[in-house]
């Protein structure tokens, strides 16, 4: 089943959302890394986007509009492949290391009294995101010296 692109960036947005972005959890995933880039390209390219429109109309003249536009729309559209990096791994299944630490962090879960109860027989990443997102806020802060 083909995910049409919208649908791809609609899902790294929600990934976003729902991964948390924790010191212990760089080292593991390269999800932190790039939430964070695409963070900070929306922050930053926008302004980077008119700045190199503006001097580009200023230094070559009326004539170069088209290559200006042109440039500023690239800068414009690199959070978008941030959002599409993201989209893409949240719906990866996990590999069969993950799965099995996927197993016991919901068991650890479930003795601790948190309800967490996913279908699916192969567990995505947007599904061990939510799963990290509530061990995060329920459990204490054994959890990260036990299971990172």
């Amino acid at each position: 089943m083909k995910k049409s692109l919208i649908d791809t960036i609609q899902n790294g947005r929600e990934y976003i959302n729902e991964w948390p972005v924790k010191r212990e959890l760089y080292s593991l995933f390269p999800e932190c890394r790039v939430i964070k880039a695409t963070q900070f390209a929306l922050l930053v390219l926008p302004v980077v986007a008119l700045l190199s429109f503006v001097l580009q109309y200023s230094y070559l003249g009326s004539e170069y509009i088209p290559q200006a536009l042109a440039t500023s729309l690239l800068i414009i559209s690199m959070p978008i492949q941030g959002y599409i990096w993201l989209g893409n791994r949240a719906n990866q299944t996990l590999p069969l290391n993950l799965l099995n630490w996927f197993k016991e962090l919901e068991t650890k879960l479930a003795i601790e009294g948190v309800e967490v109860r996913y279908n699916q027989a192969k567990p995505r990443y947007f599904e061990l995101a939510r799963l990290l997102n509530q061990a995060y806020k329920k459990l204490d802060s054994a959890f990260s010296r036990d299971f990172l």
